[in-house]
């Protein structure tokens, strides 16, 4: 019955001159498909700092047109539509698919779906530091909470410390350091050495200023980075401190600025950048 109304929808088209329907064989649902001689893959280390590179597989006919899609769990990644996907720091902790989509002429379009193990870190966890948040005059009850928030997001991040193999738990009381967000004049009783215009380590002490939390620093607004983007750069810079680390300077003009440089205070020709380089990650 299908074919005897496609030919005469087609013959009427002919009478009234208007373009012919397709004829049955050139319906999609019709079409032969590709025949998958070997399965799409996925290569390269599931770990950040790594890029994975899909392989399409091999197919007969071969493909005219090859298409991808990357995927974090069942959500499709903006703009991660090529062969190559450089792992991401949200990436972590997932498992990342990749859509490969052939086509032929004369053939029906196909996708399949290949998988990856669960993305890692870019070393294995080597060290577990445990952390208490206390406050230090009046701060306010909503600034604490995003600050406690902001700071573990920041030490869980790829690109953190946790890079260096360092994991850093919350506790309520104890741990090996105390994380304090501070009202800004309460810096000096920490120490001397500390001012009431930055922010400061002192022995086992990581004092965050709120007003620089709150405002970032004249130099970092300048240069119009972001205020979220500063608070991971101080918390890891002082957090630095704590793991050993001392001021550098700026290696390279137009390279990013380690984060253990003094950023609050100018860049020297180096970029703004909130997380340790690779360097620092590997010393």
């Amino acid at each position: 019955m299908r074919r005897l109304t496609l030919g005469l929808v087609a013959l009427l088209a002919t009478v009234l001159g208007a373009p012919a329907l397709p004829t049955p064989s050139a319906v999609a649902d019709e079409l032969p498909v590709l025949t998958q001689v070997s399965a799409p893959s996925v290569d390269g280390t599931r770990r950040f700092g790594s890029e994975l590179v899909a392989d399409p597989g091999s197919w007969s006919p071969t493909p005219t047109a090859t298409r991808y899609q990357w995927f974090r769990g069942d959500r499709a990644i903006t703009g991660a539509t090529t062969a190559r996907h450089e792992i991401r720091p949200n990436d972590v902790g997932h498992q990342l698919a990749v859509r490969v989509t052939v086509s032929a002429p004369g053939h029906a379009t196909t996708t399949v779906l290949t998988r990856t193990a669960v993305i890692r870190h870019r070393v294995d966890a080597r060290r577990t530091v445990r952390y208490a948040v206390r406050v230090k005059g009046s701060v306010g009850a909503a600034t604490v909470r995003q600050f406690r928030a902001l700071a573990q997001e920041t030490f869980e991040d790829a690109r953190g410390w946790r890079g260096r193999g360092v994991v850093f738990v919350p506790v309520r009381s104890g741990g090996a350091f105390t994380l304090w967000i501070s009202q800004a004049g309460h810096l000096p009783r920490f120490s001397s050495a500390c001012s009431a215009q930055w922010s400061c380590r002192v022995g086992r002490n990581v004092v965050i200023n709120v007003e620089r939390w709150k405002h970032a620093s004249p130099a970092w607004n300048r240069a119009r980075g972001s205020l979220r983007n500063y608070r991971h750069m101080v918390v890891n810079h002082e957090t630095g401190h704590w793991l050993g680390r001392g001021h550098v300077g700026c290696g390279r003009r137009g390279a990013l600025a380690p984060v253990m440089m003094q950023q609050s205070k100018g860049l020297n020709g180096c970029r703004f950048n909130p997380w340790p380089t690779l360097s620092e990650l590997r010393r």
